[in-house]
């Protein structure tokens, strides 16, 4: 049976709580995730909808769902673990349910969701199962589940990719062949897998079992599922949101050797086994480094764009932390053409906010320059380790001598739902005594969609002309972004009605092509 798998996504974005009552039954549980087969003791999800009124996605304390299964004429609380907020492309939509138009013409858009962790509860049989969801006391559409006698077989991620826009991730497929997900575990440590659904730890009939081959052997691996709670993070420009999370984790056997292995993954619940599905990994050793450095040298699964100006930021995605060590903070970035070649310093990293588990990914910003122009390739190299050990394998890009300028998408005055994030987010700092100069309730927003902004407002000009007034704005008042949304406080000045905003990048030393877009300025809130 063909293995069944999912592109493992990291994605940094500015998460809050939510302060507006629902009104109505204003969301819709679209599914349940990863299949709607389940056995009494696995972790389930449903997949919710509009829950924030299509705005980002915020984070939403679990306390506030309350989730009832029915069978039979008799309904008993399921237990909700965690909530969290995530970007999916093309999943299945209520607004997408009538419309009979091809996928091609809906282009890869993503749409916020909450997933909703649940255990199956015990008591259940075969057969069919309601499910509904109460959110602050409002009830949702009711979902049904077929309760069966023994797990599926699971679903398996690949190697996480870190970042701020899930719109630039790799297509699944370009990292993946057949049942080789780009695993490289290392033995004797412990590594955390993205396995769905996950077992209920609380069970003891639960488990995910886990246990490696190589040649006829077989090793078996301890396993546990583990709960990281909510913590929110204050900083000295504003605030993290970490959201509650479950992490299988497995202790990779140190008899292992440097190498290939097959990877047996089945589910436990209820005391039933499941049937098993077999990956492909790579089994390393960091302190043998020397030994097999291919095997060991970090890895690039993500680097954009790849078409970029001189002076113009890049994203690059590192596999595993580890292959970092020594000491991470000295890797380096380094751009080659041919025998020309030159060493870009890391400009900002996830190294002192993301993970700091071993084999977390790594995400790094990096500034081109004029030195080389036209096809070129960039690697990450660890220095302690040196060019052996330390250098990834290249990855193609091309500098283009003039910066890009964005694709301007949309462009709207910010909606009271867009506004929701910050609104929380400075409630959050005023209860701590803190100041959140991002957002105050006097001024006017505007929310922009658009591709390729540079991450760094410094490198950013936007420009809002209203009755032949023009008003540049400045670092401070970029608001939020996150992937393709940016939002940014308008000018005092600026008064209801029409008003052209402009954008443009900037690079070594000019800027782009300046785009445009009208919108209208119509409230203040």
């Amino acid at each position: 049976m063909k293995t069944t798998r999912v592109l493992s996504v990291l994605l940094l974005v500015a998460l809050s709580l939510p302060t507006l009552a629902q009104q109505s039954r204003s969301f819709h549980v679209a599914q349940i995730a990863p299949y709607d087969k389940a056995v009494p003791g696995q972790i389930m999800q449903l997949l919710v909808e509009d829950i924030d009124g299509g705005a980002s996605p915020l984070m939403l304390p679990a306390e506030d769902f309350k989730l009832t299964v029915s069978q039979d004429g008799v309904s008993q609380d399921a237990k909700i673990r965690t909530v969290n907020a995530i970007l999916r492309s093309n999943p299945y939509t209520r607004s997408d349910a009538n419309v009979d138009r091809p996928a091609e013409a809906r282009g890869n858009q993503m749409h916020a969701y909450q997933i909703v962790n649940f255990v199956v509860p015990a008591g259940l049989h075969t057969g069919a199962a309601e499910l509904t969801l109460t959110y602050r006391g409002e009830r949702g559409n009711p979902i049904t589940l077929t309760i069966v006698e023994k797990p599926l077989r699971p679903v398996v991620g690949s190697v996480a990719v870190m970042t701020i826009n899930a719109g630039l991730i790799p297509p699944p497929g370009t990292r993946m062949q057949g049942n080789d997900f780009g695993w490289r575990l290392e033995r004797g440590q412990t590594a955390r897998l993205s396995i769905n659904p996950l077992a209920d730890p609380d069970d003891p009939n639960s488990a995910v079992v886990v246990r490696f081959k190589q040649g006829d052997t077989y090793y078996d691996a301890q396993t546990r599922v583990t709960n990281e709670p909510l913590r929110v993070e204050n900083r000295n420009r504003g605030v993290g949101f970490f959201p509650a999370r479950d992490i299988l984790e497995v202790d990779v056997p140190a008899a292992l050797t440097m190498g290939p292995a097959d990877v047996e993954i089945h589910l436990r619940a209820n005391g039933q086994d499941g049937d098993a599905v077999t990956l492909k990994a790579t089994i390393a050793d960091s302190a043998r480094s020397a030994e097999a450095p291919a095997l060991n040298a970090s890895r690039l699964l993500m680097v954009a764009p790849t078409r970029i100006g001189a002076g113009q930021s890049m994203m690059l995605s590192v596999d595993y932390r580890r292959t970092l060590d020594p000491d991470p903070s000295k890797t380096v970035i380094v751009i080659e053409q041919g025998s020309a070649r030159y060493i870009v310093p890391v400009e900002r990293s996830s190294l002192k906010f993301g993970p700091k588990v071993a084999d977390a990914p790594v995400l790094f910003f990096v500034r081109t320059t004029k030195q080389i122009i036209g096809k070129a390739q960039v690697r990450i190299f660890n220095q302690l380790r040196g060019e052996q050990t330390g250098m990834s394998e290249p990855v193609a890009i091309e500098i283009l001598e003039d910066p890009l300028p964005p694709d301007l998408i949309d462009l709207n005055e910010s909606t009271q739902e867009e506004l929701a994030p910050l609104r929380e987010m400075s409630r959050l700092q005023a209860s701590q005594g803190r100041t959140f100069p991002k957002y105050d309730m006097h001024s006017k927003f505007a929310t922009i969609r658009a591709r390729g902004v540079d991450y760094n407002p410094n490198f950013v000009r936007i420009t809002i002309e209203q009755e032949g007034h023009r008003f540049t704005l400045g670092p401070g008042d970029f608001s939020s972004y996150s992937g393709e949304l940016l939002i940014v406080r308008l000018p005092k000045e600026i008064k209801s009605g029409p008003a052209t905003l402009m954008i443009q990048n900037r690079a070594v030393d000019a800027f782009s092509a300046e785009v445009s877009k009208r919108f209208v300025v119509c409230c203040v809130y």
